[in-house]
């Protein structure tokens, strides 16, 4: 139907219109002359549309049909017209004695494509003579073997008003640009247009290479398919420039036809998968991202079918899908930029360029707008700074990435930095334990030999003495009275009381650290308390003790039981190592919330080795081991005080002597 109807626009003369071209009054001969290196054609040709595809030159140039050729305001442009065949026509005049003249004619998608120039033969006589330059036929047929056809004009031939005629058909859209030039302006224009061809070639390229480089180290299937996407542009761009088949295929123009077709079906399916994955349609248009996925496929079976031959069947159809494609993906990247902010502009403007150069490009192939430079040239260089934002906007997101991964990093590093600082404090307390549980076994090991020696020592003397008794009195041979007898007897009566001092004090020291566990706390007066001991030990061991006490008394908040250990213990203990004879000193005075108390002997004192270990448990000094004693009051000296958050410190007086500074906290009703 849609070709009966094509056919009966084409005979009322009508299509041409609809096509953007509207029909004019035949035009005046082109005159070749020395005013111009160059004469393009646009709006000079005149078209013809040969339904049946059936006419010969010689009929088409019959007056009946030549009445049929319409002038077209534009350069030639039929879209996709797979029946029949167009016929095209321009008048040249050469002057006479001007330069060469070459006819350069853009047809790169023309599957069949004759031209018939006139030329003089050797009686001078003006025939035309029929070049095929069409894609379906090898490069050496051309008078100049380049990707654009240019042939050769015989400026004698065109002394006179000539036609030139042109017959165009195929399955691939039917547009046609001439040009009249010389030699030196044609090598010129084609050296300016290979420059521009390699470059936007050797940049896709080099992008492409890039691109896969960082989908590949990345890793990001981004990059990966954008690659692709870039790579197919490419080898588009050698295909309908016709490098491809100029450059590698001249003598097999259908392959490089069937190439043409299959990588436009390719290139939609690497752009489609790329935009499917740069836009993140399954999370941000999971409905749209369903139609993508068929379109995918259905490009990817539109490859096998342009490998099989058959583009010419769906052109059209792919064309259109591009032009809605490319609308579509204008309007979801002005989505994005709504939902993702300034990193999603890169993204909309490049589809944004890419998608009006892509509508102006392939409404050109559908004929809705004419065939001219700007419209022909105008899809490479959208598809170029497409290409750059695209890869700007890929930057973006990994400089993103990148921000977001050292930021990530930092996180991490952070996070790093406080677990090993926290193992770090875990194993420094680790050590710590260890070390405090190393020098507790070392001072266990210091006073278990201590103890051993104190031990063996306080026990040699009296069992010594107890031996030595027992011998005596069981000796017949010594006829022992009984005052010898009783004397023995108190002997080891000593011997066992020492023993029994031993026992006791290593039993007061079990005691005391089960007291530790809980205090017994009054407020009791240390005036008296001190008193009192002074007294008792006064009295037993017949030594003068001299107590200087504060007026008014001094309350102390303790346990009474334990305090009586200490002060027994430190008054004893000046005693025991202070001449005979010689008094001990006792003075209590109130410094702040504390009571400090000073036991003052007049022995001989400390020195600076012993003051390290005065109040080690079983440790004695060396000066003082024929005394007797276990090493543990002033040990439990410092356990009691310290239970009660005091202090005791050892010393030597300025007049002589050692001297203990016990401190314990003053009641509380005193402060």
């Amino acid at each position: 139907m849609y070709v009966r109807i094509l056919a009966r626009l084409i005979g009322r003369g009508w299509l041409l219109a609809l096509l953007g071209i509207m029909p004019l009054a035949q035009a005046a001969p082109v005159l070749l002359d020395d005013s111009s290196q160059h004469f393009p054609l646009t709006g000079l040709l005149e078209a013809f549309h040969d339904e049946s595809g059936a006419l010969t030159q010689q009929q088409v140039s019959s007056p009946q049909h030549q009445r049929q050729f319409v002038p077209l305001a534009h350069n030639f442009n039929a879209g996709y017209s797979p029946k029949g065949a167009w016929w095209l026509r321009v008048q040249l005049q050469a002057h006479p004695g001007s330069e060469e003249w070459w006819l350069q004619l853009r047809g790169q998608y023309i599957d069949h494509f004759e031209v018939w120039l006139p030329q003089a033969d050797a009686t001078g006589q003006i025939v035309l003579q029929q070049h095929s330059i069409g894609g379906r036929q090898v490069l050496a047929g051309r008078d100049m073997p380049w990707a654009i056809p240019a042939l050769r004009l015989d400026s004698a031939a065109l002394a006179q008003p000539q036609w030139i005629w042109m017959r165009v058909s195929g399955q691939r859209t039917l547009t046609v640009m001439g040009e009249v030039m010389t030699l030196p302006a044609l090598g010129r224009d084609y050296q300016r247009i290979t420059y521009q061809v390699a470059t936007v070639i050797g940049m896709t390229l080099m992008m492409t290479l890039v691109s896969l480089v960082l989908g590949v180290t990345l890793p990001d299937r981004t990059f990966l398919w954008y690659s692709a996407y870039l790579g197919t542009s490419a080898v588009l761009f050698m295909c309908s420039e016709n490098y491809l088949f100029a450059l590698f295929l001249p003598e097999q123009p259908l392959l490089a036809v069937r190439i043409h077709g299959t990588v436009m079906c390719l290139s939609l399916f690497t752009a489609t998968v790329f935009a499917y994955t740069l836009l993140q349609m399954p999370q941000q248009f999971p409905r749209i991202a369903v139609g993508f996925r068929a379109l995918a496929v259905l490009s990817l079976v539109c490859c096998v079918v342009a490998i099989a031959g058959g583009y010419g069947y769906i052109a059209m159809p792919l064309n259109l899908t591009r032009l809605l494609m490319s609308v579509v993906l204008i309007v979801l990247c002005a989505i994005l930029v709504r939902r993702s902010g300034p990193g999603a502009w890169p993204n909309l403007m490049g589809f944004l360029v890419y998608g009006s150069t892509a509508i102006l490009h392939f409404a050109k192939n559908l004929n809705w707008v004419p065939y001219t430079l700007v419209t022909h040239t105008s899809y490479t260089g959208g598809v170029v700074v497409h290409m750059i934002a695209i890869f700007l906007g890929l930057g973006l997101r990994v400089r993103s990435r990148e921000r977001q991964a050292l930021v990530d990093s930092q996180e991490a590093g952070a996070r790093l930095e406080r677990n090993v600082a926290l193992r770090t404090q875990e194993l420094r307390e680790e050590m710590q334990q260890r070390e405090s549980a190393q020098a507790e076994l070392q001072k266990a090991m210091v006073e278990q030999r201590n103890f051993l020696s104190m031990v063996s020592h306080e026990l040699r003397t009296p069992l010594a003495v107890i031996g030595a008794s027992a011998e005596i009195i069981g000796d017949e041979r010594f006829s022992a009275n009984r005052n010898d007898m009783l004397l023995e007897a108190a002997k080891i009566g000593r011997a066992k009381q020492r023993m029994l001092g031993l026992v006791e004090t290593l039993l007061a020291d079990e005691w005391l650290n089960a007291s530790a566990v809980q205090l017994h706390r009054s407020d009791i007066d240390l005036a008296e308390l001190l008193m009192d001991r002074a007294e008792e030990h006064s009295f037993s061991s017949h030594r003068e003790i001299r107590l200087d006490l504060p007026e008014g008394g001094l309350q102390a908040n303790a346990d009474e039981r334990l305090l009586h250990i200490v002060f027994d213990n430190l008054i004893e203990n000046a005693r025991k190592y202070s001449p005979q004879g010689s008094a001990i000193e006792i003075s209590v005075r109130r410094e702040g919330g504390n009571i400090l108390v000073t036991v003052r002997d007049h022995g001989p004192g400390f020195t600076a080795s012993d003051l390290q270990h005065v109040f080690e448990r079983f440790w004695r000094a060396g000066t003082v081991l024929r005394k007797p004693g276990v090493g543990l009051g002033l040990y439990m000296v410092r356990r009691v005080v310290e239970l009660h958050g005091g202090s005791v410190r050892a010393g030597n007086a300025a007049s002589g002597g050692a001297e203990m500074i016990v401190t314990v906290p003053a009641s509380p009703a005193q402060s």
